[in-house]
């Protein structure tokens, strides 16, 4: 169960938001809320099977909308500017909010499908625009988020991922079925 939990969270919200620690579940609903999230998945990837790959990719990016927003409502807001090195050491002005702005949808290079929710760290973060929905900037970058969201010695953890993990995974999961009906009744409706 251990490694079918972890790759439920690396397809949930990728790899480096799962950051390879354990997640230790108290209560049994939470357990088959994640047996369920695991029934639809092997679902989607018989999906993917007959479905292309721009429809897929558009079901899935309209699934991580409300992950989206949930983790954007999520993450603090400064009180004043501050500075952080920019990716050439160069050190850059931070408005308030930039964590939130930078929370975006996206893909990565090797992620093999699997649309990713989070916030860009670095101008040469390879990741892409997923099919259907805001195309991804880096614009607004936030490689701090690591530490705003698991602590630091001098700031105490927010985890705001885990609260907008919890807070929109109902909404994610009816989103997903959604589309899928919806792109299997057209299909057989092109069939017949």
């Amino acid at each position: 169960m251990g490694v079918q939990k972890r790759l439920i969270e690396e397809r949930w919200w990728g790899k480096g938001y799962a950051s390879g620690r354990k997640t230790v579940w108290k209560n049994s609903d939470r357990v088959a809320f994640d047996k369920e999230l695991e029934i639809i998945f092997r679902k989607f990837d018989m999906l993917r099977k007959t479905a292309d790959s721009k429809h897929f990719e558009r079901i899935m990016g309209q699934a991580a909308i409300p992950a989206r927003e949930a983790m954007k409502n999520a993450a603090p807001i400064s009180k004043k500017p501050h500075r952080i090195k920019d990716d050439g050491g160069k050190m850059k002005l931070v408005k308030p909010g930039n964590l939130k702005k930078s929370v975006q949808i996206f893909k990565g290079k090797k992620t093999g499908g699997t649309v990713l929710v989070g916030p860009v760290v670095s101008k040469k973060s390879k990741v892409f625009s997923v099919e259907g929905v805001k195309k991804v900037t880096r614009r607004h970058r936030a490689f701090y988020y690591k530490f705003t969201n698991f602590g630091t010695v001098y700031q105490s953890p927010t985890r705001f991922i885990d609260k907008a993990r919890e807070a929109s995974r109902a909404a994610v999961k009816t989103k997903l079925k959604a589309g899928a009906k919806r792109y299997l009744s057209k299909e057989i409706a092109k069939l017949f």
